[in-house]
């Protein structure tokens, strides 16, 4: 079975912890599917306890359902490169400060 995302022994012992924080937080964001099976769960609670009043669960949570097809801008090869100079150099300074 072949592993999806980060391998775990690198995710474990190997990545700094602001940096699996921050893995963990893009991982839950990208988790729409669940928020939105949990929208129309709350929606069905609702409409079985009063008049939804011609309401959809589109209406309740909007930003659950907004279109994911939002045009982004590439980065650039030099973007590219400038965040792998940031990252390379955040990681020299942490390899020198830690104990």
């Amino acid at each position: 079975m072949g592993e999806i995302g980060i391998p775990r022994r690198e995710f474990l012992y190997e990545i700094h912890f602001w940096e699996a924080r921050r893995i963990v937080r893009g991982y839950r964001k990208r988790d729409r599917l669940t928020h939105q099976m949990l929208a129309e769960v709350a929606y069905a609670v609702t409409y079985m306890m009063r008049n939804p009043e011609g309401k959809r669960p589109k209406d309740l949570f909007p930003s659950l359902f907004e279109d994911e097809n939002i045009p982004v801008d590439p980065l650039t090869e030099a973007d590219r490169a400038d965040l792998q100079a940031l990252i390379d150099a955040e990681n020299a300074h942490l390899k020198l400060t830690d104990p």
